[in-house]
């Protein structure tokens, strides 16, 4: 391994060629998931499992190709890959519905609209998918959405409240936040 004929693992030795062959697919299938799908943050790593089946098969070779990818210009998100200069994007499709629902949760940050009436159709549901991965967007419940920034600022407000006073209860915690008992609770 030091003088580069083989490549180690943590339960992974193999053929440098062969290693590096074994990435090129991987590669090629994160970039063709980001073609195909920009608004995704990345490419599940259960698919690309599923499509590296073949060059993954001995136990262990997924795990390291994963960490050797994540070690040269691809990044591991949650259950995602994703190359590192990868910024997910509306299609232009969904860009309409993503506007909306961003002025929306600009409009009344703290009084937000409950998700049915935020999702009333296919293109609204999928651009608040999208807000939510990628941050824009916060769930604070079952049916409560937040922007990310609404959110950020009732958290601060929480917290400094509790700092200052040790304790309080669902209402004052409304009135500090300035927000329904429909928020505050799950929130």
């Amino acid at each position: 391994a030091a003088e580069k004929r083989i490549v180690l693992g943590a339960e992974l030795a193999a053929d440098p060629a062969a290693w590096q062959a074994s990435l090129a697919p991987a590669a090629s299938a994160v970039d063709a998931a980001h073609r195909v799908h920009p608004e995704w943050v990345g490419l599940p790593l259960a698919e690309l499992r599923t499509a590296l089946a073949a060059e993954t098969s001995v136990p262990g070779a997924f795990e390291a190709l994963v960490s050797e990818l994540d070690r040269s210009g691809f990044v591991v998100t949650g259950t995602a890959i994703r190359r590192a200069a990868h910024r997910p994007a509306l299609p232009s499709r969904l860009q309409a519905a993503g506007d909306w629902l961003r002025q929306t949760l600009q409009a009344k940050p703290l009084e937000p609209p409950s998700r049915k009436e935020l999702t009333s159709d296919r293109a609204s549901q999928e651009a608040l998918k999208f807000l939510i991965a990628t941050g824009e967007a916060v769930e604070v419940g079952s049916d409560q959405v937040l922007s990310a920034e609404a959110y950020a600022r009732a958290v601060d407000a929480i917290r400094a409240h509790l700092r200052r006073h040790g304790q309080a209860t669902m209402s004052d915690l409304r009135q500090v936040v300035g927000t329904t008992r429909r928020i505050i609770v799950p929130l």
